[in-house]
Order: structure tokens, then sequence, then C-alpha cells
């Protein structure tokens, strides 16, 4: 979210009451909107129409959410690291050829698993094919377009084009459904989808493309660049692919348990899946909080450490810029893992009128509490990881998210069908404790750290050798 501290801190600088819930407001719409806006309009479909009506579409929609997320969201933190890197170099005519390729790459990686999912389920209806194919790679090229608005830093336009696409799908998903069936309101939805696209595109254009220069370029300037990224900042990718399948790698331990399944192909976990996203709406606060905080003041800290150390100030002008660092870190942290507990904790002691309104059996009601457990520690793996990222630490939350995979997947093979959900919490206990400790012992001696990785190294012609001639 390079760019949005910028946005938030006009806010924040007005000092008064609705400014400050402005803030908060705009930074849960850039950090989790348009989930929350697409999740919504999907919870409201559901409710207006007769779900028996509608397997296909609902299936297909939960899919494309699910694995959309997981083909680009899993290199997204390499392709944001490399959009940096050119910014600070000025090679500005080299971003929309990494928006392309990464266009690119979002075509290609849907469309193999696209093509995969329909040959190994048979499914051969082209309607099915084209409608859900469509929605997959319209959202996948979404989650991309997302990413380099914030190289623009205008991040209006993403509200509101997930504010007025989200109102399109709904209200044409219930027309069309009147005048067309399934089908037709599936389309309404994916009209939502496109217009979303088109209005981010016109803004990236109008930003990023060059014109005729960028055109004379080479293939694989424009459609290669993207594997370059991916290439130089390989940790992070490795981490993103781990974090996303340790967050859904129960849940297809689940959908091979149960096998339920409403239309050809489509497999779901009713009495798990229900939970696990009423779960992780806990952690929405946290994620709005700390995007908040870790870009305004945090941010004016950090750059400040650094930028002493860039301009060889003296050791204690570093020290106190360093101080004035961890209280700003220490403090955000404090803040941030009171609030997750204390929204985890009344998530559970709601789990049991939650269970009742939503119709959950007593498993369903099992997974919730683990799950609210599971995404609270999840939320916090996350705080942690973008920590460890802001001071390049990338080794820390790749190994913490391949431990939060194995110890997921491990444990719910063998529990799922008595204890859902808890492979999830005990997966992420772990990698959250573990980054912690790793992180917390590179930062306390933060600046030997740094000395030490940014050690002068000198040429041996540099050297002046002084010999001893004096004789005995």
């Amino acid at each position: 979210m390079a760019g949005i501290g910028f946005e938030l801190n006009k806010f924040l600088k007005r000092n008064s009451f609705f400014s400050d819930i402005f803030s908060f407001f705009y930074s849960a719409n850039v950090s989790a909107g348009p989930w929350i806006m697409s999740s919504t309009t999907l919870v409201i479909i559901q409710l207006l129409l007769p779900q028996s009506q509608i397997p296909f579409f609902i299936s297909g929609i939960i899919y494309t959410f699910i694995f959309s997320t997981i083909l680009f969201g899993s290199v997204s933190t390499s392709i944001t690291r490399y959009l940096a890197d050119l910014i600070y170099r000025k090679e500005f005519q080299r971003i929309y050829n990494l928006y392309t390729s990464s266009i690119f790459y979002a075509i290609l990686s849907s469309g193999i698993f696209l093509t995969s999912f329909f040959i190994l389920n048979k499914i051969t209806d082209w309607k099915q094919i084209l409608l859900f194919s469509y929605s997959l790679m319209v959202l996948t090229i979404i989650w991309v377009q997302v990413v380099f608005i914030t190289a623009i830093m205008i991040f209006i336009p993403v509200v509101l084009s997930f504010l007025f696409g989200s109102l399109i799908s709904l209200l044409l998903t219930l027309y069309f459904f009147k005048i067309g069936g399934e089908y037709l309101a599936y389309l309404g939805y994916n009209l939502g989808f496109m217009f979303i696209m088109s209005f981010l595109q016109l803004f990236i254009r109008r930003y990023l493309y060059i014109g005729e220069e960028q055109s004379a370029q080479s293939f694989r300037d424009k459609y290669l660049l993207f594997f370059d990224a991916i290439k130089a900042y390989k940790l992070q990718a490795i981490s993103g692919f781990f974090s996303y399948m340790a967050a859904w790698v129960d849940d297809f331990i689940a959908w091979a348990y149960f096998k339920y399944s409403v239309s050809r192909g489509f497999i779901f976990a009713p009495q798990y899946d229900i939970p696990m996203f009423i779960s992780y709406l806990f952690i929405i606060p946290t994620l709005t909080l700390f995007v908040l905080n870790l870009e305004t003041v945090f941010y004016t800290k950090y750059r400040g450490f650094y930028r002493a150390i860039e301009e060889n100030r003296t050791l204690n002008y570093i020290r106190i810029s360093k101080d004035s660092l961890d209280t700003s870190v220490y403090s955000a942290t404090r803040l941030i893992f009171s609030v997750q507990f204390a929204f985890a904790l009344s998530g559970i002691i709601l789990s049991k009128y939650l269970a009742d309104v939503l119709s959950l059996s007593d498993y369903g009601l099992m997974a919730l509490r683990f799950g609210i457990v599971g995404a609270a520690a999840n939320g916090l793996f996350l705080y942690t990881s973008l920590l460890s990222h802001y001071f390049d630490l990338p080794k820390i939350p790749m190994h913490a998210s391949i431990i939060a995979f194995s110890i997921n997947f491990i444990i719910s093979l063998f529990t799922i069908s008595r204890f859902p959900g808890i492979g999830f919490a005990i997966g992420f206990l772990v990698a959250i404790l573990y980054s912690m400790l790793k992180f917390r012992k590179v930062y306390s001696e933060l600046l030997r750290f740094e000395f030490l990785r940014n050690a002068p190294k000198m040429t041996p012609r540099e050297v002046i050798i002084h010999e001893n001639t004096q004789s005995d």
C-alpha cells in the first residue's frame, strides 16, 4: 500500500473527530474494502435469491474469489517490491511494462487453472465454461490493477470502482435472474467485474502509459518483466504462496472429506466453510488499524532512521532516531495485538449466538471458535510479515508461512472430522510466535545488523600498508 500514508496524513493533519473517523474508514476501504464489498454483495444475493436455483452461480463466484487470490496474491508482494524499485530508480517507462506482463501472467495462470479444472471435472457446458472463465480471469486482473493503482497514489478510484461495481453486480444479478435464470444472473454479476476492471484500467493507462516509446519496446520488455520481478524477489513469492495455502489448505481437506457438491466440479463443506468465512470478519479492524498506523506514524519514524544512516549522521543522532522508531514499533504492536485479542475474545463469546443464527451444528460451532482464533493469529501474522518486509527480512515470513502451512496440513488431515479448524489455529499461532521471536532478535540489534549488512567494502588498492623498515 505504498503511498496511502500520504492520503491518510492529509486527513489526520486536520485534527478533528470527523477527519479521524474518515481516516479509519478510508484505511478500511483500501486495506479490506474490495473484499468486504464483494463478499457483502454475494451474501445479499444469497439471501435474496433461492439458492436451490443458482447452484452453479454461487459455486463459481466462491471459487473465483478463492483461486484468483491464490493465483496472484501469492506473487503480489514480489511485484509490489519490484514496482517500488522501478519508482526509486526512476525507471518510469518500465512500470507499464511490469503491469502488462503481470496481466499476461494473470491470464496465463488463470487459463492453465481453468483448463485443468474443466478437464479433470469433465465440464462440457459451454455456458458454464465461458461464465466461470470470465469471472476468474477478470478478478485476477483486478487484483493486479489494485497493486499498480498504488503507484499512482490515487485511492479514491479503487473505493469508487468497487462500490459502484458491486452495486452493478447486485442489481444486474437480481434483474437478469428474473428474466433469464441462473446463467443470465451470473452474466449480470460479471458485468460488475467488467465495470471495475475498465474503470481501473482508465486510470492506470492515463498515468502509467508513456505512448509511442512504450509501443516500440520488445516482446520481452512488454510481457516478461513479471518473471524478472519474481526472479529478483523469489523469497517473497515463496512466502506469499505458502501464506495463502496455509490459510486455505484446511478448507481443501474439508472439501475432500465432506465432498458436498451442488454443481458439477465444485466441492464444498458448508458446515466448515461458513464458520471460516465469519471468523475472518473479526480481523477487519486489525487490518484497518495496522494499515493506518504503519503507513502514518511508523513510516515517518522508519524513514527518519534510515535517512540518518544514508546521510552518514553521527552515531548519537542515529541512536536517537532508533529510539524514536522503537517507541513507534512497540506501541503499534501492543495496540494491534490488544485490539485483535479483544475482537477475537468477543467473537468467541458471541460464537454460540452466531451459530444459532447461521443454523450451525455443534461441528460448525467448534469450527467457528477455532476459526476465530486462527483468523486472529493470521491477522497478526500478516502484521509481522509486513514489518519484516519493511526491514528487508523476507526469510522470516517465508519460514513462518511454511511452518503455518505444514502444521495446518498435517494436523487437519487427522482432525478435520472431530476438531475442525484446530490445525488452522495451531498453524498460525506457531507461525506468529516464530516470526515475532525471529524479528525481535534481529530488531534488538538493528544498528549492528544494518552496519554488517551495509558495511563498506574497500578494494585492496584503497588500503595503505605501512611496513616497519627499522632495523634491530
